[in-house]
């Protein structure tokens, strides 16, 4: 290629680029957001949660991608991470008002038929979260079990905490926690009870918050050993529920960006 041709390519490159640049800062939605999710933006940039954090794809690695935590993590579980953290993740000073703006601000990103994050897919026809449709699946399965009553405190046990912010159900999530429901054939009894005591800080796994006390231990137990002996079924249970899933990326917002 003679210098001419390199300078031409080059500048055609750079020609390029430029009206990307100009394309993506200029693309204006057509709905914005509300004054509550500006102010929930302006904490999100203003504590540096992108350094850790993705939204669409875009962000540090070091945390999952957020684009879809709203449908992810409920009011009580975002104050724990907010308030008291987990693993690498530190605590913040967040009151009331300001954990409400995150949370409409999560919301404004985890809307159906817009380009979803790593964490889930979207749900175009308004189908409920990976974790909602566990837990149908999961009291429909239940029915008259005898051994109800501690499955379902156990699960009960493992909602107050943040496991579901890492883990996905029936598989290993993007974070690479493991499938819960393969946890009894993974890990001895022993295991299990310093695991949900101490946590696995070499895997990545945090001390779960606030610990659980010798009854919820055993109520998790009962439900884990439930969860492995009925996989099939409820993964079956679970499947049915599952909506189609598409992605439209021309409806990805770009103003959190700015």
């Amino acid at each position: 290629m003679t210098p001419t041709a390199k300078k031409t390519l080059l500048t055609v490159l750079v020609a390029c680029f430029g009206v990307q640049t100009a394309l993506v800062y200029t693309d204006e939605r057509v709905e914005g957001l509300s004054e509550a999710a500006v102010r929930g933006r302006r904490l999100w940039h203003d504590h540096g949660c992108q350094v850790c954090h993705q939204i669409y794809g875009q962000g540090g690695f070091l945390g999952p991608d957020v684009t879809n935590a709203h449908g992810l993590v409920d009011s009580v579980r975002l104050r724990s991470l907010l308030t008291v953290g987990s693993g690498q993740m530190p605590a913040f000073q967040f009151d009331d008002t300001q954990i409400a703006d995150l949370r409409a601000f999560l919301r404004a990103l985890d809307q159906p038929g817009r380009g979803r994050g790593q964490l889930r897919l979207g749900d175009t026809d308004g189908g409920a979260a990976p974790w909602d449709r566990f837990e149908q699946a999961l009291m429909m399965e239940i029915g008259a079990e005898s051994r109800g009553g501690n499955v379902k405190r156990g699960w009960q046990a493992i909602r107050k905490r943040s496991c579901r912010a890492c883990h996905q159900p029936f598989t290993v999530s993007p974070t690479s926690a493991p499938d819960l429901s393969l946890t009894t054939q993974r890990l001895t009894a022993a295991e299990l009870r310093t695991a949900l005591g101490q946590g696995r800080p070499l895997q990545g796994m945090p001390p779960p918050a606030p610990a659980f006390d010798p009854e919820e231990l055993q109520d998790v137990f009962a439900f884990l050993e439930w969860l492995g002996g009925n996989r099939n079924a409820l993964e079956e249970r679970f499947r049915a529920a599952e909506p189609d899933r598409t992605i439209d990326w021309t409806t990805v917002p770009w103003w959190e960006y700015r």
